[in-house]
């Protein structure tokens, strides 16, 4: 078994598992800050780091070749020491000698890991033949090619099965979209009924096919059972939502939880050297201080610079990491022409206040007087004047609400 010691040159050493956006950025704050260790990611896709929210919302019209969702021209990486290694799996990892553990039996030193993982998609009942899912870009180079003719079933009413509902029947195929959702709403985790019902709306008019309250028995990849007897049939995709990638903590001990790797508010886990960011972290919940996960690309990014910042000042590093790093998530869909923003929390209350206007809402979300959630439709620019509302009402990182 052979070992490579990145650190054993005296340089500290970073290692960063996924090429997703948390990992990235994560490894670009620490060289822009001023770190001068190694830094090396690895990633299991062949491809460099790429822009994977244009997966759903241009799937089927989009450009998605390496020239336009490459988040960064080749030469970049290296020009700036950050060490990328695609196509590899780390199988393990040794926390007592900080090694990881790499498929081909190779270890890898660290003096800082970061478990970047992300997550796969969420096993659904199923027979024969496994659907489709849309996590990856080879995923989405093999969705085009199956939708192209012919009906589509998107089991999921949650953001990215209507952003694919979205990009087919903006292709001028609406009449050929099916979307499947248990629930008794589309978005029922993250928006409330008066949201969900616009949303609807938009795809209703489009063609789209909206079937809420239907219990899935049986999923394959052509055909899907309803509890009511119905079989619906087409290239059917799975949008059922994402389980973290916890194998990997797992190995090494670390603490988790159904929403992935138990973090503190600064991203670490427990142990020493090891700390966790983007879709695979579950950092405290500002309300609760449950363990929850975020979902969203803007909190991806937000991880990464938060982390790299904790990291920089368990090195002992002289860098500004004081920047503050909102708890508060904000995500943002494009269902055909219209934006959303959504802010906090905007199930947990119990009162809703509509603004309407011509062209746009706000719906905002209370906790008796306090607000916590918010969605605006048609008004880009109000998601993040919002929360910041929300953040300020927040009490200090670290105490219950």
């Amino acid at each position: 078994m052979s070992a490579v010691r990145a650190g054993a040159s005296g340089n500290v050493s970073v290692v960063i598992v996924g090429t997703g956006v948390a990992g990235i950025t994560a490894a670009e704050t620490l060289r822009g800050n001023g770190f001068d260790g190694t830094i090396t990611l690895f990633g299991e896709e062949p491809q460099l780091p790429y822009r994977r929210t244009a997966l759903s919302k241009n799937l089927v019209v989009g450009d998605l070749s390496d020239a336009k969702i490459t988040l960064r021209p080749p030469g970049y990486w290296s020009e700036r020491g950050i060490d990328i290694v695609t196509s590899t799996r780390v199988v393990d990892v040794d926390t007592s000698s900080r090694l990881v553990r790499l498929a081909d039996a190779t270890e890898v030193h660290y003096d800082a890991l970061v478990l970047a993982t992300g997550g796969r998609a969420r096993r659904v009942p199923g027979g024969s033949s496994s659907p489709s899912s849309l996590r990856t870009r080879r995923d989405a180079e093999g969705l085009r090619e199956a939708i192209a003719d012919g009906p589509v079933v998107i089991v999921g009413g949650g953001l990215i099965g209507l952003e694919i509902a979205a990009a087919v029947a903006t292709a001028g195929e609406g009449s050929r979209v099916t979307v499947v959702e248990r629930g008794s709403s589309l978005l029922s985790r993250v928006v409330p009924a008066s949201v969900a019902e616009a949303v609807a709306a938009l795809h209703r008019e489009r063609g789209v096919r909206i079937l809420t309250g239907a219990e899935p028995t049986a999923i394959e990849a052509h055909s899907v059972t309803l509890a009511d007897g119905r079989t619906l049939t087409g290239t059917v995709i799975s949008a059922t939502g994402m389980e973290p990638e916890l194998e990997l903590a797992r190995s090494a001990g670390l603490p988790v939880d159904p929403a992935g790797v138990v973090v503190d508010d600064s991203l670490r886990t427990g142990v020493p050297g090891v700390y966790a960011a983007g879709d695979v972290a579950a950092r405290p919940h500002p309300l609760t201080g449950a363990p929850m996960r975020a979902e969203q690309w803007l909190t991806a990014t937000e991880h990464g610079r938060l982390v790299a910042m904790t990291i920089a000042a368990d090195l002992g590093s002289d860098a500004d990491t004081s920047a503050p790093v909102p708890r508060v998530p904000l995500a943002w869909t494009m269902q055909y022409s219209t934006n959303f923003q959504i802010v906090g929390w905007p199930t947990s209350g119990d009162r809703v206040d509509v603004e309407l206007d011509d062209s746009s809402s706000v719906v905002r979300t209370f906790a008796g007087d306090r607000l916590i959630g918010a969605v605006c439709i048609g008004r880009g620019a109000s998601g993040r004047a919002l929360r910041a509302e929300i953040e300020s009402a927040l009490q200090p990182a670290g105490v219950g609400g």
